[in-house]
């Protein structure tokens, strides 16, 4: 089948745009949008993924306000309106590549609503290609870009209206072939994996004059597995981006949780100058098991998988508590993964991040078990 961007310029396979180089079922491209309102009082996220090879478009919007998150999930066939990036009433608009987009979540039968423009204040960064494979199989395959801005316009959360003003915004924009898409993931080994544990960190942040992106991978051990990052500045600023070769990490934790306090990172660039960043919630960590991740959506097949020609949905989580989760009910909910925005300071300069930090299994250097 065409569609419109096959009458474009950029086809890279002997394919129309309908179709897709591979066909692992996993296969995504998708955007990610975080908005927050300085003084922590409000934020959301907006996502949109298409997964050709499973016929499949979805999005969400979360937002948090008053320690509780607001879900509301979408999903549709993918054909015969490949092309487009809308599902029910979520949009995304692609005003200015690589710097202005429209995000619009029209009023429904769910609590929120939005109309937001994401501006980047600094240069995108392409990340390090990512690619692994397990017992023959390959496992990640995929690019993301990440980049800082600011973000305008106006955020309905259940009757309350914020205006957006200069709000900290992140975003990332990733494709390729990654776990936990399309609904299952293939057995191929009888021996369990992950016994080892891991830490992930992973950082977008803006200060006044510059910002950087970096992420760090260490096994229960502490021994790096990958460190990507670098910072940059402003386009108009004419300065190259220094890349991050090293980065120390001091976690604190709430009591009794995975979920951190304060983070004090040092980041040391090529020119071995050290950066010092001191880091601390904003509002409660994104429970993304709302958004669709992992286990999400009512048939817990997460995101990517068919589901009918189209699904709408909508929760609300308690978000209180800085580790457990809860319907307004009472009943404890699986959160998903976290990721967590925060304010900062960098050398003592203030400014606002994204910074998911993930420890799974046992880790020695801060004492955590097993789970």
């Amino acid at each position: 089948m065409l569609t419109d961007l096959d009458d474009t310029l950029l086809h890279q396979a002997p394919l129309p745009f309908a179709f897709v180089g591979t066909s692992d079922h996993r296969f995504y491209d998708r955007y990610w949008f975080e908005a927050v309102a300085p003084d922590g009082g409000a934020g959301a996220l907006v996502s949109m993924g298409r997964y050709p090879n499973m016929n499949v478009l979805d999005g969400f919007v979360a937002a948090q306000t008053e320690g509780k998150q607001y879900n509301v999930r979408f999903s549709r066939e993918l054909r015969p309106a490949f092309a487009e990036t809308k599902v029910g009433g979520l949009s995304v608009s692609l005003v200015e590549p690589l710097r202005v987009l429209r995000l619009r979540l029209e009023e429904g039968d769910h609590p929120l609503s939005c109309d937001l423009t994401w501006t980047g204040s600094l240069p995108a960064r392409l990340e390090d290609h990512s690619f692994s494979r397990s017992q023959g199989r390959v496992v990640s395959d995929m690019y993301r870009f990440a980049q800082v801005g600011t973000v305008g316009g106006s955020l309905s959360i259940d009757g309350h209206d914020f205006a957006a003003a200069d709000w900290f915004g992140a975003r990332d924009h990733s494709w390729g072939v990654r776990p936990g898409v399309g609904g299952f993931e293939p057995v191929t080994s009888g021996a369990a994996g992950g016994a080892g544990g891991r830490l992930f960190i992973w950082l977008a942040f803006r200060v006044d004059e510059f910002g950087g992106y970096v992420q760090l991978h260490e096994d229960h051990m502490g021994r790096r597995q990958s460190l990507d990052g670098a910072l940059v500045w402003p386009a108009e600023a004419g300065r190259p981006e220094l890349r991050i070769v090293d980065m120390e990490h001091d976690l604190t934790f709430h009591e009794g949780t995975r979920a951190f306090s304060h983070a004090r990172l040092v980041l040391t660039t090529e020119d071995e100058k050290r950066w010092e960043v001191e880091a601390e919630p904003l509002f409660t960590a994104w429970a993304y098991k709302g958004t669709g991740y992992g286990t999400g959506y009512n048939d817990e097949k997460g995101l990517g998988a068919y589901r009918s020609e189209y699904v709408e949905e909508t929760d609300v989580y308690d978000v209180s508590h800085p580790e457990i989760v809860r319907n307004l009910d009472g009943a404890q909910v699986p959160s998903g993964h976290r990721e967590q925005p925060v304010r900062l300071s960098v050398n003592g300069k203030p400014g606002f991040g994204h910074l998911p930090i993930m420890v799974m299994g046992p880790n020695q250097r801060y004492g955590l078990q097993a789970q």
